[in-house]
């Protein structure tokens, strides 16, 4: 008798490219005969969405960051939380994500910004560096 292996399916949308790697990498890493965790990454909510709506596969898991570039319609490019809580509430209003557990993953430790993502409809909210590596796979395999 085989044991089944669990497959999550996590999209990772964030603009600094050293934790892009860092998390893609490290759910590689630590992805086990029990968890195989399969991770497309993007660097905006603008290729994220591009992506979700290409897609066949429906995330199982969004890891996104909270400051995020966003591109404007004059072509700035500017970072803010505006645009990410949005993104968070067009996801959680969508049937098609109705399972997709949003995880925000930020610098900002402050309780105001924590309380503006759960009230979006995150998930979750974890703060860059207070886990390990093998801390923040746990978690998702555990999600």
């Amino acid at each position: 008798m085989g044991t089944s292996v669990q497959t999550k399916h996590v999209l990772v949308v964030e603009d600094d490219e050293m934790f892009r790697i860092l998390l893609r990498d490290m759910f590689w890493i630590h992805s086990s005969h029990q968890c195989m965790i399969e991770v497309v990454t993007r660097r905006s909510l603008e290729e994220a969405q591009s992506y979700l709506d290409s897609s066949q596969v429906t995330p199982d898991i969004i890891f996104m960051g909270f400051w995020l570039l966003t591109a404007h319609k004059d072509g700035v490019m500017t970072r803010e939380t505006i645009p990410t809580l949005e993104f968070i509430r067009k996801l959680k209003a969508d049937n098609r994500y109705a399972k997709t557990t949003i995880v925000v993953y930020s610098r900002f430790s402050e309780a105001e910004f924590k309380e503006r993502a759960r009230e979006a409809g995150a998930d979750y909210y974890l703060v860059k560096g207070e886990l390990t590596p093998r801390e923040i796979f746990d978690f998702v395999e555990n999600l």
